[in-house]
């Protein structure tokens, strides 16, 4: 019997891996929501929109044709491979973590947003909103909020939103306070309802979840995946994607037991803010190049491309995935043209 923690993206798509890599073991799922697997990105991005989506609607599996049982409980810890859920032991042969991560609250009062049933307490919000933390969530929110008429402000201590991306994110700024939303470092006196966006913390159910490249845990045969994982030699959960592929790794390792670390896996982070469709592709770091519209930024290190930003050139966004650790230098990177053409043209 496997044992799969956590309903989400990560869940779903190990127990799918699993059956396209030909197992026949039984398969358990447990989930507290006790829904269908559903993408959580479009609860921030189209808050007041068409956000209730299942993720079998897209492709990605149905929890019901994968598993031999689906169990609504809230995990509560592990004995060995063994799962307690609602107090109830769960017998199991190999357990998998994919338990996410809750919202942080430090705010008393305050709303977050997660899951479904929290998405739909913002959209029954009447008035103006104060949206405390500028990440993704925090900007794709206000995002939503001002385009459905809200007053909004958000409110980001550090010099910039989105601030892992430095000054790349100006004109992210930009086009939110097109909308009407008002940047600041501090909640105003008069913050209408205020939103908290200040990041997740992990379910980890007290262990240490991290995790080598194939999502093994120093647990005998307890993987762990997503949000609630942290791997050595990649991004630690955070990522739609990453999840994704997380999810892949695991379940070869189940089937096979590779003893090799596979290659990190790249953070690819894409976002739709004030109408403008962002992405992110590997690491912001090192020495940053702009170009003057602000619509890419590439970040370079001894001349290789490891990290680029882009607002509405999806095309470079291709040539970002296909590239990163390519060469390149802060001459060519500064060029406006298509990245593609230009690292065509690279000795």
């Amino acid at each position: 019997m496997i044992t799969i923690c956590g309903t989400g993206l990560a869940g779903l798509r190990t127990a799918v891996e699993l059956r396209s890599l030909g197992c026949d073991e039984a398969i358990r799922a447990i989930g507290r929501e006790g829904v269908a697997p559903y993408d959580r990105p479009p609860l921030s991005k189209n808050l007041f929109g068409d956000y209730d989506r299942p993720l079998s609607a897209d492709g990605l599996g149905d929890l019901a044709d994968v598993c031999d049982e689906i169990i609504t409980a809230e995990v509560e810890g592990l004995d060995g491979t063994s799962v307690i859920a609602n107090s109830i032991r769960y017998e199991s042969d190999i357990t998998v973590l994919a338990l996410g991560a809750d919202a942080r609250s430090t705010i008393d009062g305050a709303l977050t947003l997660r899951t479904r049933d929290d998405a739909e307490r913002l959209r029954r919000i009447d008035g103006p909103v104060t949206i405390v933390g500028g990440g993704w969530i925090g900007c794709e929110l206000a995002s939503s909020f001002a385009a459905a008429g809200h007053d909004v402000t958000l409110v980001e201590i550090a010099t910039h939103i989105l601030p892992a991306l430095g000054e790349a994110a100006l004109p992210v700024a930009d086009a939110l306070r097109e909308l009407g939303v008002l940047i600041t470092h501090s909640i105003p006196d008069s913050p209408g309802t205020v939103i908290e966006a200040t990041g997740a913390v992990p379910n980890t159910l007290g262990l240490d979840l991290t995790t080598d490249g194939w999502g093994r845990t120093t647990l005998p045969r307890v993987f762990a995946v997503g949000d609630c994982a942290s791997m050595t030699i990649g991004p630690a959960g955070g990522h739609w994607n990453t999840a994704l592929h997380q999810a892949t790794r695991v379940a070869q390792a189940i089937m096979t037991d590779p003893q090799d670390e596979p290659i990190p896996l790249t953070p690819d982070v894409f976002s739709t803010i004030a109408r403008r469709e962002l992405l992110l592709i590997g690491h912001p770091v090192g020495m940053p190049i702009t170009l003057p519209d602000g619509s890419r930024s590439l970040w370079l290190k001894d001349d290789r491309l490891v990290g680029g930003f882009t607002i509405d050139r999806p095309a470079d966004g291709v040539a970002l995935r296909r590239n990163i650790g390519a060469r390149l230098t802060a001459e060519a990177a500064a060029d406006p043209r298509p990245l593609k053409k230009i690292l065509r043209e690279m000795p």
